[in-house]
């Protein structure tokens, strides 16, 4: 696959002219981003789309135009039609936001994408992409994309969310202590000079439709408990105190946005959730990140909160809320159960995504009480806007298509995008 950003209007006619002897086994595909809404129509949006592509479409026979109204164009030589939806799946994720991706109704947008067979619509095809060589001038773009960033993100996600991770994961063949006050003061002496590189992990959120394939649309950055108990020597059991741990996860957002400020590139090369307490989000330290994040890239930032978080302090979450949403972040409300969910209005909360976790006891007839109601609140919070969770089998990703859920996040994904991963969640 190659990307041309550099008269890229030009060079495609003058592709479609060699092609149009032969045209059979190639496809044009175009991603109408000139109709994007501004603040998602930039060059670091463009950048992140084009590796999601590059990532996509690595091996195949693919060139990439990028006009100068943002409009990119694919030339597919013989490109399977399951990786071109992945594609396209992926993309329309990225810019879930924009009412070019999805409807009011949360409908696919058909304006987002054409595909033109050449072997049939060639003239209709080469009229676009003449009309966009006499558009204007192109721009100049910052960052050019062909040099840019093919990132690529860790190939093996390895955990959940932060509170997530600890019942999973602290687990020891010798019984751990009881977390004290002076366990947590320890811990906290020696977060200073810890390299939190090595125990932050990343796991893909993935949306995922009958019939299709798995799709990333954005990773879950987090701490990985158990290795950084085992970096720091520490012998405790750090969810026996639960007021001690919530103290421990604020020290924890600290050093992480500490370290994602020092290395944005890193970090957040492609879309990914953060997992904040509502104290830290109105705290200097969140600022002092936001200040070094650029505008273009907040609008793939998802920020995570745990529900009893925000009930703990209604007053102190619609504060945080409002302010990260105003600075250009997505919110997401995690740690809801099957209980908890249906009574949970998202649109009401002002929550951008909402997480449910799945668990084996969740009754298996599709049609009971019980999911009738999860159903009717999947469909009021909108099927792209709820992700299901701790998905560790198949069962729990049918269950999730059958309650009209897109989203998911566990295991059993994992081994989807990693099946060489050794590694368990």
């Amino acid at each position: 696959m190659q990307v041309i950003d550099k008269g890229a209007e030009a060079k495609l006619v003058q592709t479609l002219a060699e092609l149009k002897e032969s045209p059979i086994p190639w496809l044009g595909v175009v991603f109408a981003f000139s109709s994007l809404m501004e603040q998602y129509r930039n060059d670091y949006q463009i950048k992140i789309a084009l590796n999601m592509l590059k990532d996509v479409l690595k091996n195949e026979d693919v060139d990439v135009y990028v006009c100068a109204d943002r409009t990119t164009v694919l030339l597919c030589n013989d490109t399977p039609k399951q990786l071109l939806d992945k594609a396209i799946f992926q993309l329309r994720y990225l810019f879930m936001d924009d009412p070019l991706a999805y409807t009011a109704d949360g409908e696919e947008n058909p304006s987002f994408c054409q595909s033109y067979p050449l072997a049939t619509q060639f003239d209709a095809f080469a009229a676009i992409a003449r009309g966009k060589m006499l558009g204007g001038v192109r721009p100049k773009m910052a960052a050019a994309a062909a040099g840019g960033a093919s990132a690529s993100a860790p190939s093996k996600p390895q955990g959940e969310s932060l509170l997530k991770q600890v019942t999973r994961q602290i687990a020891s063949a010798s019984p751990l202590k009881f977390f004290t006050a002076s366990s947590l003061a320890t811990i906290e002496r020696d977060l200073g000079n810890a390299d939190l590189s090595t125990v932050v992990r990343r796991q893909p959120v993935c949306a995922a439709i009958p019939d299709m394939m798995v799709r990333r649309v954005f990773d879950e950055l987090y701490i990985n408990i158990a290795h950084l108990r085992q970096v720091l020597h520490v012998d405790a059991d750090l969810l026996s105190n639960r007021w001690l741990f919530k103290y421990l996860t604020e020290l924890l957002d600290q050093r992480m946005l500490k370290m994602l400020r020092h290395d944005p590139m890193r970090y957040l090369e492609l879309p990914v959730s953060l997992n904040l307490n509502i104290r830290t989000l109105m705290s200097d330290s969140f600022l002092e990140f936001d200040e070094f994040v650029k505008p273009s890239v907040k609008v793939s930032v998802v920020i995570e909160v745990q529900v009893a978080d925000v009930f703990e302090d209604m007053r102190a979450f619609h504060v945080a809320r409002d302010t990260v949403q105003k600075l250009g972040y997505r919110i997401c409300l995690d740690g809801l159960s099957d209980l908890s969910f249906p009574q949970v209005d998202r649109d009401q909360l002002g929550f951008d995504l909402i997480k449910l976790q799945w668990n084996a006891d969740m009754p298996s007839d599709i049609q009971s009480t019980e999911n009738r109601r999860i159903y009717d609140a999947v469909k009021s919070a909108g099927a792209n806007r709820v992700i299901l969770t701790r998905c560790d089998n198949r069962k729990a990703v049918d269950y999730g298509q059958a309650m009209g859920v897109s989203l998911f996040q566990g295991r059993y994904l994992d081994k989807l995008m990693n099946p060489m991963s050794k590694v368990e969640n």
